[in-house]
Order: C-alpha cells, then structure tokens, then sequence
C-alpha cells in the first residue's frame, strides 16, 4: 500500500518541479503613468521605457522647471507577469530638482533582480550648466571627471573613456571661482597626431570603437529623448586656435597603429558646435532640424545664440548636441593645442 500512495505522489512531485522550473525571469517595467503630483500644473508630453538601459523616461513640459520642486508623484507602474517592484506601483516618490534620479528594483519571478531608473526630461538638458561632474576610477589612483551625477543618469558623454588607454582626457572640469565649465582640447593620443576632445548629448560606444579604430564616428551613439521645438540654443565660449594646423593621415587606412602621415593645412583650426533634432520610428531617421555653429579664435568669452533651422514640422523624439575643439577631428584634422571653453547652455523657445 505505502508503495502504491509513493508511486501516486510521483506525478504530483513532477508537477511542482516542472512549476518551479518555468518560473518566468522577466523583470521589466512595461508601463509607467503618473496619477498624481504635487504640482496640479505637471505638464506630461510623454514616457520613453528602455529596456536596453533598463530607464524610465518621463518628459515634462513645464517651462518654468525649477519652479516646480521639490516634485512629488504617484504612478502607476505595470511590471513583467509574476515580478515585483520596489518601490511599489501606487507609492509615492520625490524629486528633490530637475536632476534626479529614482531607483527601481525589479524582482522576478523566479528571484532574479534588476535596477532600473526613472528620469524626468525636459525643455533644459540635464545638467546643461556643467556644474556637477562624477569620477571615473580606472584604478585606485587613476581615473578621470565626467560632466554629471554618475554614469548610470548622465545624458552627456566624451571620447575620454577612448582615450583613457594613452592617459589622455581632452574633456575636463574648468574653475573659475565658483562656476565650473568644460575644457574641450585637442591633443595627441599615442601614436594618433591628432585626437580632437567632444562634449555631446549621448552615449560612449566602446564597443563601436574597438569594432572600428579607424572610424572615430563609431565610437558615439548620438542623441537622447527629447520632444520639443526650440527657436534658438545660446552658450557661452571662448575658443583658442592650437598653433600647427595639420592633417594626419593613415599610412595603412585599415590599421590605425600602422602611422600617419602628416600634412600641413590651410588656414587655423576652429571649433564645431552643432545640435539636430530628429524623429526615430524604429530603424528609421527623420532629421527635422540642426543649429550650427563654426569658430575661430575669440579674443574672450562671448555669449553666441544659434537659431534652429527646420526642414519638417514633425516632433523630434530626440535631441543631438555636440561640442568639440576641432571640427574636422574625426579626419584627423587640427591643431595640438585648440581649446574650446564652453558654459551654460540653454535651449529657447
């Protein structure tokens, strides 16, 4: 008789293994709408979810953005089948300024866990006057400063991560008194004559720079969301000219440690600053409009104010800026020496 009930138990025994097996390790947020903030004026245009970055984006277009924290919301949040989240969909969070960050963590179902980041967007880039800057430890001693709060919530990023392998950096904090600006310079990099320094609205791709040493374009992945339509974009900046105007090219185009030769240009070196706003459906690419802007040598700083050009009357989904010392860097082309100075950029509208 026990052997009979011990052969009945089997199949059951199974079924729960065969459960625990097909536990689902989905842990996603697949929705988030706010139900209720502190500000009854909260403009929401709309919610960008990466489950690449595993971010939460939410776009806010209230003008007058500082006026409206410390900002505290309710959402209601849908998650992968089984998982949980905390904090919880329906609890309250705080944002203390425009520039902060929410952690989530999602657990699922079969225990496995992931951090994920809600981050508001809106009409100013986040931190767009470069006061705040986050390290970057290569070592215990080394290391270098990224315009930021951390890694994981800037929307700016550099060539320094590039050049960190030679012990360059040609983006850095510049202080004068109690304001911190951004030094963008071009310098040599080992055996590259010429590296030019970039300050831009998007990500670092390593991985498209090892994949492609001798394309400098591939190693960023322009752009972050962004829904809006400015008139014009105004910095300040100041920008010095290095002294020997060169063009380096490769002696081997497909080795980029097989030498260059060097060749005298015409002219100076000037900076580049661009910004183009497009439309991403997909794999598809709408550019709706760019501001440009190329200089010289300036005797000092000067406030410069460029206007938006638009070729569709579409919505851009994002947003590119770029800042860089020389403005045919990605050739191989400039100055030793060219420094670009930029701060508090603004978008107007």
């Amino acid at each position: 008789m026990k052997k009979l009930i011990f052969l009945l138990a089997l199949p059951l025994l199974f079924i729960f293994q065969s459960c625990d097996e097909e536990k689902s390790n989905k842990n996603d947020i697949l929705d988030y709408s706010i139900v209720s903030s502190s500000y009854a004026e909260l403009d929401v245009e709309t919610k960008v979810i990466s489950t690449v970055e595993k971010k939460v984006f939410v776009a806010i277009s209230n003008t007058e953005i500082e006026s409206i924290f410390p900002l505290s919301i309710t959402p209601q949040i849908k998650i992968s089948s089984g998982a949980k989240i905390i904090p919880e969909s329906g609890e309250m969070i705080v944002f203390n300024t425009p520039d902060d960050i929410v952690n989530y963590e999602v657990t699922s179902e079969d225990g496995s866990k992931k951090s994920w980041i809600l981050q508001l967007v809106h009409k100013q880039i986040q931190n767009s006057d470069f006061q705040t800057w986050y390290s970057v430890n290569l070592t215990t001693t080394v290391g270098y400063k990224e315009v930021g709060l951390s890694g994981n919530t800037t929307l700016w990023a550099s060539a320094n991560a590039g050049t960190s392998s030679y012990s360059v950096y040609n983006t850095l904090p510049y202080v004068q008194g109690e304001d911190t600006m951004v030094l963008i310079k071009t310098d040599e990099a080992g055996l590259i004559p010429i590296a030019a320094g970039t300050l831009f609205a998007g990500k670092f791709n390593l991985a498209g720079a090892i994949t492609n040493p001798t394309d400098p374009k591939k190693a960023t992945a322009l752009g972050i969301p962004y829904f809006w339509r400015p008139v014009s974009m105004r910095f300040l900046f100041k920008y010095t000219a290095g002294d020997d105007y060169i063009k380096a090219t490769l002696d081997d185009p497909g080795n980029l440690f097989g030498g260059f030769t060097e060749t005298e240009e015409i002219g100076e070196d000037s900076c580049s600053i661009y910004a183009i706003l497009e439309k991403r459906t997909n794999d598809d690419i709408l550019e709706i409009g760019r501001a440009n802007f190329v200089s010289e040598t300036t005797a000092d700083f000067a406030e410069q104010t460029i206007n938006f050009v638009y070729s569709s009357s579409e919505i851009p989904t994002h947003i590119s800026i770029v800042f860089t010392s020389s403005k045919y860097g990605d050739f191989w082309t400039g100055a030793q020496g060219s420094e670009l100075i930029i701060d508090d950029l603004e978008l107007i509208y």
